[in-house]
């Protein structure tokens, strides 16, 4: 199949709800590249004054830090994003990302959506809805996009913010690195080929391959627990 050809088929799946580039059906592939977040509710339990119930509230707008469709959709909606920088605004929450964003398991969620080609479509389309446009100029005057502000007059915000700052563990992020065993499963990460199979599979559906020539991929990556 000439490159010109696996793009548009590309475009039929994020169209038309067909199969997705890899053979699997859409709730199939979802359901396996759904993020578990255990280590998010793990670093999550470190903080101070916080339990499971607390975490499965914020859960859902943590995936928007490892979906590019969610994130899309997200900002789409000025009411979705006002309430996503309020939860972002919490120092737990913020030890959570920090810490999530240095674990190789984080690393490959994001290199499966960004080698993901109908995602991605799919992400950029949200904002080619001229609605988008409308909301966001529609905005400020919508009550929800000054819940942010409204958090500010809350005495209970500063009392989080001033409880996190007495917490060694909420620093815990910025010392890790000092640490030798904390580079050897990132390092092991970076120089393993299989990390990089899902750009890999990206890249070759537009590589033009010559008659009886295959291209050669490195071995499929092992499935980690996210």
């Amino acid at each position: 199949m000439n490159p010109i050809a696996k793009i548009a088929l590309a475009l039929l799946v994020s169209v038309g709800g067909l199969q997705s580039a890899w053979g699997a059906d859409e709730a199939t592939r979802q359901q396996a590249m759904e993020h578990k977040f255990e280590k998010a509710k793990q670093y999550y339990a470190e903080c101070q004054n916080v339990n499971a119930e607390d975490f499965e509230e914020i859960r859902p707008y943590l995936k928007a830090f490892t979906d590019a469709e969610v994130m899309a959709d997200t900002m789409a909606d000025p009411a979705k994003f006002a309430k996503l920088m309020q939860i972002v605004s919490d120092p737990r929450v913020m030890h959570v990302m920090m810490k999530c964003s240095t674990e190789p398991v984080m690393w490959d969620t994001w290199m499966r959506g960004l080698g993901d080609p109908v995602k991605m479509m799919n992400a950029g389309a949200r904002f080619m809805n001229p609605m988008v446009y409308f909301n966001w100029m529609m905005a400020p005057m919508n009550p929800a996009m000054y819940a942010p502000m409204f958090q500010m007059m809350n005495p209970a915000y500063y009392t989080t913010w001033t409880n996190a700052m007495m917490n060694p563990t909420f620093y815990q992020p910025f010392f890790a690195w000092m640490d030798p065993n904390w580079y050897t499963p990132r390092i092991a990460w970076m120089t393993d080929p299989a990390s990089y199979q899902p750009m890999f599979n990206m890249f070759s559906m537009t590589a033009p391959v010559a008659p009886g020539q295959t291209l050669q991929q490195p071995a499929a990556p092992s499935e980690k627990t996210n």
